[in-house]
């Protein structure tokens, strides 16, 4: 395995809104010490990512070797997997369709990660660009959509119920191997086409972090993140967040079996942990409740409530399977003891 970079771009009808991400994978600056290769996983597209993705690497004069490569399982777990099956180098970077990576990326996360042996997977900040207007609210909301700081400084991220997300993250090949060589198998399906269901990054960051291995943001790797104005909708922000809130029972498992997290922590049985979210439901108060379906642009309680409702969804879908999920995960090979 050598020592450098495969950057993976993993893509859906990604063909319009490939230009800048490729452009600035195209200027990336290197050194002597690593090598770097680049990889278009087209997961399943129906237009012509394939194509525009090879007319652009060429168009660009890309420096680095790469190869354009089909994925036909729809979902960006099927891709990410496409990626790291074929990739030649050490370090992963996700760099998602709509990301810009600074050109000083890889040069930044090379020191990072030959400094910090133990860490697992690598993130950075990121500066949300569109060619629209941002709504009044975003500011408030950004972190819902990977914008902004991923932790209050530099440096691991301690807790268990923080992970990182998955434009322009960095994992490390090896702790990879580790975790699938000892049987990790996701719990989570991740994003498929344009159904906002994800948090195969998240899962991979709290599997890491119970493997043994760092979760770390650092300020230093910059990147700007695309959003077009379809996604600065509050019903698109309302969507997403539901879907934060069906993931996070998932997330339980993971969680639950942080021996190092000192935070309150759920309850392992379906029916306490439902009791729990409906309680949290009736809190927000019955006028909130009634005003549930009216738009209510810029109130982060409905985004709360958004979440909670997400989370008793996949309770309930999950009634039968969720002590064992948690149960099955703590009992996993992988974890480290």
């Amino acid at each position: 395995m050598d020592k450098g970079f495969s950057v993976i771009v993993c893509c859906f009808n990604s063909s319009d809104l490939l230009e800048e991400t490729i452009r600035c994978i195209c200027g990336l600056k290197s050194e002597d010490k690593f090598s770097c290769e680049v990889i278009i996983v087209d997961n399943a597209s129906t237009d012509d990512t394939a194509e525009t993705a090879d007319k652009l690497l060429k168009e660009f004069k890309c420096s680095f070797p790469y190869k354009i490569v089909s994925e036909p399982e729809p979902g960006l777990s099927f891709a990410r997997k496409k990626g790291f099956d074929i990739a030649e180098n050490e370090y992963l970077v996700y760099c998602d369709d709509d990301n810009r990576l600074d050109n000083n990326y890889l040069i930044n996360a090379f020191e990072i990660l030959e400094n910090e042996k133990q860490i697992g997977a690598l993130g950075g900040f990121s500066e949300a660009v569109s060619d629209s207007e941002f709504p009044y609210w975003f500011s408030d909301f950004k972190q819902s959509f990977s914008v902004g700081r991923q932790s209050g400084s530099s440096g691991e991220i301690i807790s268990g119920l923080h992970s990182l997300w998955g434009a322009g993250m960095i994992l490390r090949r090896a702790a990879l191997e580790e975790l699938y060589g000892k049987g990790f198998k996701s719990l989570l399906s991740d994003r498929t086409g344009n159904k906002l269901v994800s948090g195969g990054d998240s899962e991979l960051c709290f599997a890491l972090r119970l493997a043994g291995w760092k979760i770390w943001f650092d300020e230093n790797l910059k990147l700007k993140h695309y959003l077009p104005s379809k996604r600065l909708k509050w019903e698109y922000l309302r969507e997403l967040n539901r879907g934060f809130g069906r993931q996070k029972i998932i997330f339980d498992a993971y969680i639950l079996n942080f021996r190092g997290n000192k935070t309150s922590q759920p309850e392992t049985d379906w029916k306490k942990r439902s009791l729990y979210l409906l309680k949290k439901m009736r809190s927000y108060g019955f006028r909130k409740i009634l005003n549930f379906r009216k738009p209510c642009d810029g109130d982060p309680e409905i985004i709360r409530m958004e979440k909670t409702i997400g989370s008793i969804q996949e309770l309930i879908k999950l009634r039968s399977e969720y002590g064992r999920l948690i149960k099955e995960t703590g009992r996993s090979e992988w974890i480290s003891r």
